[in-house]
């Protein structure tokens, strides 16, 4: 383990102190922000999911156009170190705000760094990855992400307890790992220089030429992964509502909200790390993936008849299980299909997919919801997460079918 971890370059390892230190800082703010909402402020719910629904799909949207950008302009450093500046402003502004619609304001601030850092730090992770390591590393990134949402849930809890429900206090606490990622992106991280496939092979351009060709470059494999993944996202249940549901169905206190996250991000962590290991030795990623979606049906069944406290805690791992393997596992499969200079280019159209699904995935959960009960939207959330599990099936045969004819 140490000889693999000793030959990963120390651009990525630098890439994940960054996503540790923004994963604490979001997940301080994130796990105890829609209990602040409502018991504090007193907004009421269908305002929060207007603001959880419009700024995710903001973040999403956001890596898209960051994701094209650093393809344009070769520089993915920069557009990555805007992005956390971003964060780190965030918090602050969050710690005094006092309404809804200020707070919507600095949300959208966050969500936007936040999509702004993640498409050219993905596609950092890429450049940089050796060819058979590229799914451990992006395992790295991903576990050091969710050993930092664990962090931040821990010390959101404690520190909430401590002062006595003092959510500004909190906030303003936050900015303090989001300031410290902003050094390390400035003086522990360089970009690749890459060879644009549009350019001779003289000297690597500034810039290369945004073209509708790069949409065809992208290749048939490629749409075939994104429709699976559309698929899944629609099935997926909003962190915001798991959370109210375990809490409500388990009666528990607001400041112990955090440690759903902690569950949730523990399993995250250790599964993301081991499905890139996997997935790298075994050279199939396609059944890794097809396994974390299993693990998501699996966690909805949990919430759907389990009512104690050790069922909702082994429902939120399998569900962390579930989020290890598709962000990691997802981006190496696309980093392995696309050329090099469009992978921003790639993972940027992904996230605008998984953003749209998301979305459409969210107003139906939500209604479901609000017409029925939260039970009853882990039902429907399980019949799309099976539906999806056949169209990743019959889209990894029709790509073998596809390769074996070429």
């Amino acid at each position: 383990m140490i000889r693999m971890f000793s030959e990963i370059p120390n651009t990525i390892k630098a890439i994940g102190l960054v996503s540790f230190l923004l994963n604490t800082s979001t997940l301080m703010v994130f796990s105890i922000f829609g209990i602040y909402l409502h018991d504090k402020l007193g907004i009421d719910f269908s305002k929060i999911g207007l603001l959880d629904g419009a700024v995710e799909s903001i973040s999403f949207i956001t890596k898209v156009f960051s994701g094209i950008m650093s393809d344009f302009f070769t520089n993915r450093k920069f557009i990555f170190l805007i992005g956390a500046v971003l964060l780190f402003i965030a918090k602050p502004l969050e710690a005094i705000s006092t309404n809804f619609w200020s707070l919507f304001q600095t949300k959208v601030l966050e969500r936007f760094g936040n999509g702004l850092q993640a498409t050219p730090r993905d596609a950092m992770v890429g450049d940089w990855a050796p060819a058979d390591k590229k799914a451990t590393c992006f395992g790295i990134r991903q576990s050091s992400a969710a050993f930092g949402s664990i962090f931040g849930s821990v010390l959101a809890a404690i520190l909430l307890k401590l002062s006595d429900g003092d959510y500004p206090f909190v906030f303003w606490i936050a900015s303090i790992p989001s300031l410290i990622a902003v050094f390390v992106i400035v003086f522990f991280i360089k970009d690749k220089k890459r060879v644009s496939n549009y350019s001779s092979t003289k000297d690597v351009k500034k810039y290369r030429k945004i073209s509708i060709d790069d949409i065809k470059s992208l290749g048939f494999e490629y749409w075939l992964l994104i429709g699976g993944a559309c698929t899944y996202m629609i099935s997926k249940v909003g962190e915001s509502i798991v959370i109210l549901y375990v809490v409500s169905t388990l009666e528990l206190p607001g400041y112990l909200a955090p440690i759903c996250m902690f569950c949730y991000q523990l399993s995250n962590t250790v599964v993301s790390f081991l499905a890139g290991v996997l997935s790298d030795k075994f050279k199939n990623r396609d059944m890794v993936i097809i396994f974390g979606i299993a693990s998501f049906l699996l966690s909805d069944i949990l919430f759907i008849f389990g009512n104690t406290m050790l069922t909702m805690v082994i429902a939120l791992m399998f569900l962390g299980a579930y989020i290890g393997i598709s962000q990691s596992i997802f981006h190496a499969k696309i980093i392995d299909i696309v050329p090099e200079d469009l992978r921003g280019t790639g993972i940027g159209i992904f996230n605008f997919i998984c953003a749209l699904s998301l979305l459409s995935g969210g107003m139906i959960i939500g209604h479901v919801a609000d017409s029925f009960s939260l039970r009853h939207s882990f039902i429907v959330s399980s019949v799309f997460a099976g539906v999806s599990l056949v169209v990743l099936f019959m889209s990894r045969k029709i790509a073998v079918g596809r390769k074996n004819r070429e």
